[in-house]
């Protein structure tokens, strides 16, 4: 008899509602789009929307839910609450801020042609061999691209579409601060591995192998970004592993936009025409995560091929994520900027370096010197730095796996008495070993 009471009273508890449940249709949208939020276990009568914090408009309540809009808050996977009274609901909505609302990424299996639905037109789409799936570019002619987005993938169980993200730069640079010369001076120059700067091309005044330009569909990656970026990533990558060769694959314009849809196809190409050991370079980035990028990477990661990521420079606008380098990829190096400062350290955290759970480690990144197109030097300020020395460390031991790289990197680094959210576990250090 007491077996049978406890097992009614498991049931029970089991058929008890835990709390109130809330769901998101869209479940992303652009800001100003609206959104319904269904609830289950609390009523939508005098309920507030609060999307990261910032209250919401609702626009509409009727039986079980709930309409809203998105108010102005940062791109990326936001938080919602919905509040009644003493009851509340909670889910994730992905706010698509940095994003081309005319355009619209869809991976697709490989040699399939896209079904579209109205609003959308078919502007290229290739065939990703080394990563696994077919990229599609769609023109978008609607509004309301979060819903637009929904009813894309409804086309077909194997579609998966993204926002066409658009990043921007991450100024990078520095050398001596985190001991190359005495990684130099023990024989570690970098020799033997290829660095991909994925990037606004390589000025020739560069020594560089083949590349691809996937601004202009050509195999001529120029540096037209005034002053130049990818030059400058790739005179520091020279600067702390100097027998390291380059690899220009260019994938941001003249104006410093770095479309996801030309990150994806730069990624792939370095997977498919990588020749021995290679590490890549993100100095880019945006608020708003594409699910293609993460998958490319991931190829990338599985073939043995490291992933440096600049941190962001968004540290003085709250620190938002950023995207790839938030991805949670074993492998993936993301690093902080630090600038000189007095103590016995003598660095702190960068004020404009984003801070978040996912930042690696930290290196020197404000005015530092660095090459220009024709060979010139200047100052650049920002938060790469990752490649070279782990370019570094593949010379010095290609047996270890990306995963095992990150960890080497972590293990050395120097600590400094900030919050990991900022430091990560402290200053790259190649003082030291490898």
């Amino acid at each position: 008899m007491r077996r049978w009471f406890w097992l009614a009273l498991l049931l029970l508890s089991a058929c008890t509602p835990s709390g109130p449940n809330l769901t998101l249709s869209p479940s992303r949208a652009v800001l100003g789009e609206e959104v319904e939020a269904r609830l289950s276990g609390m009523s939508p009568e005098g309920a507030r929307v609060f999307v990261s914090g910032v209250e919401a408009t609702v626009t509409a309540r009727e039986a079980g839910r709930l309409r809203f809009t998105v108010p102005t808050v940062a791109g990326g996977p936001q938080p919602v609450r919905v509040v009644s009274a003493s009851q509340e609901a909670r889910a994730t909505l992905g706010v698509l801020g940095q994003v081309d609302r005319r355009r619209a990424l869809l991976r697709l299996p490989l040699g399939q042609t896209p079904k579209l639905p109205a609003d959308f037109t078919l502007i290229r789409k290739d065939d990703l061999q080394a990563c696994g799936f077919a990229l599609a570019e769609l023109g978008y002619s609607g509004e309301a691209l979060g819903k637009a987005l929904e009813e894309l993938e409804a086309q077909d169980p194997s579609y998966k579409a993204d926002p066409e993200s658009l990043w921007s730069l991450s100024r990078t640079l520095g050398g001596e601060a985190v001991g190359a010369p005495l990684a130099n001076n023990r024989g570690y120059k970098g020799q033997g591995v290829q660095v991909a700067v994925l990037d606004t091309g390589v000025d020739a005044a560069i020594p560089q192998l083949s590349g691809y330009d996937f601004v202009d569909d050509d195999s001529t990656p120029q540096d037209a970004f005034p002053n130049g970026h990818g030059t400058g990533a790739a005179g520091l990558v020279k600067e702390v592993a100097p027998d390291a060769q380059i690899v220009p694959v260019r994938v941001c314009d003249e104006n410093g936009v770095c479309r996801a849809s030309r990150v994806v196809r730069g990624v792939c190409w370095v997977v498919q025409n990588r020749h021995g050991p290679t590490v890549m370079n993100l100095s880019l980035g945006g608020d708003t995560p594409v699910e293609a990028l993460k998958l490319a990477l991931q190829a990338a990661l599985s073939q043995n091929i490291p992933v440096a990521a600049a941190a962001g420079n968004q540290g003085d606008q709250g620190s938002p994520a950023h995207y790839p380098a938030a991805f949670d990829l074993p492998g993936l190096v993301a690093v902080g900027a630090l600038e000189a400062a007095s103590g016995p350290t003598g660095w702190q955290p960068a004020p404009y370096s984003t801070q978040g759970p996912y930042v690696d480690l930290a290196a020197p990144g404000t005015n530092l010197n660095c090459t220009q197109p024709g060979g010139t030097m200047d100052t650049c300020t920002g938060t790469s730095f990752a490649t070279p020395l782990v370019a570094v460390w593949l010379s010095a031991q290609p047996s270890l796996n990306p995963a095992q790289l990150q960890q080497a990197l972590q293990q050395h680094a120097k600590p400094l008495p900030y919050p990991p959210q900022a430091v990560g576990a402290g200053m790259l250090d190649l003082s030291q070993a490898p």
